[in-house]
């Protein structure tokens, strides 16, 4: 069985992903500068002294280890790290030498340039942020004695490979090239030990929490906005069409008996979404246009990417969106500044934190203009109630930081 599959993957799964590629670069800049870059990996000198690579699929898993990395940079700061990407949404975003030394990225998984690619860099720990596995990739790491990690770790197996036998059996080749499972939560674990694997796995708490935690620290040193005091502000993070239409029609109401001030940061920022909010607003300022940063009584519309995180610091009340449509976004990042969240009631069970912070009372869920107005006036009026929801979130985030130490002291050190 195991020959089978190495040949289906190696001569029927690369090659179309291969041609799929050569055909994107006809229209995609993206893959365009991808291809530009393959090879980037080479001009990396041979190593001096201990040399670490993450691996993620794109920017949303790597900032999740930032922290982690910032802690590994601080105890050995000979160490080198390096990230590396097979989206490049991970290898153009991160741009912060303080979390990498080399940025590359990963091959396509053809045996002879996984080998040139791992044997060229010769890591003495690779991690593996929660699923991004690559057989080939895993295989040589395996063969040349290197510890592989698979940290935040989550049991990812898509629908189509989980329903036949052969993708499970696929499945389970690729996890047993790795050294050790280290699971977000007991869910997860419990997945991984149904395979009956060779080797060690246990729960290790996402390191995205320690992440939270510290950008909560550092963003009371940053000022990006000047809000009057006398404002209640709701900060809308990472919404879609349908929360924006729901938002600004019972915003338009509030205001009528409260002084709120919103901030909207859509998922995207195109024109068409940036074009929705502000026909749906009476009086906004866009973010890039901002000079000194004072707002006045206007609303603000977050035109730049990468704010999100930092911008939760000035909400009263944080609105998060995406739960109407593919799944609620990350609930945790207004959770770690102790604020009350709101989220759509369709597709939120699909996030452990979210289902998690309802249970707990800090995440209110709704699905309507009217419920959403009932909890928004709750939350302006009642300042005790709203006080016992941020707490209740902040707690969460506390009791689940302190993996990448853990990881750190038990894997590194």
């Amino acid at each position: 069985m195991k020959t089978v599959l190495k040949l289906i993957y190696n001569f029927l799964v690369l090659p179309l992903l291969w041609l799929y590629s050569k055909i994107m670069l006809l229209t995609n800049d993206k893959i365009r500068d991808r291809e530009s870059k393959k090879d980037s990996y080479l001009d990396i000198p041979k190593k001096q002294g201990k040399r670490i690579l993450i691996h993620a699929s794109s920017m949303g898993e790597y900032e999740q280890v930032k922290f982690f990395v910032e802690l590994i940079k601080k105890n050995e700061p000979d160490t080198e790290i390096i990230a590396s990407f097979f989206s490049p949404s991970g290898y153009n975003n991160l741009t912060n030498k303080s979390h990498f030394d080399y940025k590359v990225y990963s091959p396509i998984d053809f045996r002879t340039r996984a080998k040139k690619f791992v044997n060229h860099i010769d890591p003495d720990i690779v991690f593996i942020v929660r699923y991004d596995l690559w057989y080939n990739f895993l295989s040589q790491v395996m063969k040349n004695g290197t510890p592989t990690h698979l940290i935040n770790a989550t049991f990812t197996i898509s629908p189509t490979m989980g329903k036949s036998m052969i993708g499970k059996a696929f499945y389970k080749m690729l996890i047993c090239k790795i050294s050790h499972i280290h699971c977000v939560n007991q869910y997860h674990k419990k997945k991984f030990e149904s395979m009956n694997l060779p080797i060690p796995i246990s729960i290790l708490p996402d390191t995205r929490y320690d992440r939270i935690i510290s950008k909560v620290q550092d963003a009371e040193k940053i000022e990006l906005l000047d809000i009057d005091d006398d404002y209640t502000t709701l900060v809308v993070g990472s919404c879609w069409k349908q929360d924006i239409v729901i938002i600004t029609e019972v915003v338009k109401k509030l205001k009528q008996n409260h002084r709120l001030k919103v901030i909207y940061a859509p998922h995207e920022i195109d024109t068409k979404t940036i074009s929705q909010i502000t026909d749906n607003v009476d009086s906004a300022l866009l973010y890039s246009e901002m000079g000194d940063k004072q707002t006045g009584d206007k609303d603000i519309i977050i035109d730049k990417i990468g704010l999100l995180l930092t911008l939760y610091k000035y909400a009263d009340i944080a609105y998060v969106g995406g739960a109407f449509g593919a799944g609620v976004h990350s609930v945790t990042e207004p959770a770690g500044y102790g604020v009350p969240i709101i989220c759509g009631d369709k597709y939120y069970k699909g996030s452990e934190d979210a289902r998690q912070l309802v249970k707990s009372g800090g995440l209110i869920t709704i699905g309507n203009n009217r419920e959403l107005m009932t909890t928004l006036t709750t939350l302006l009026t009642d300042i005790d109630k709203s006080t016992e929801l941020g707490t209740a979130n902040k707690k969460y985030i506390e009791e689940h930081c302190g993996s990448s130490d853990e990881l750190y002291n038990k894997v590194i050190k």
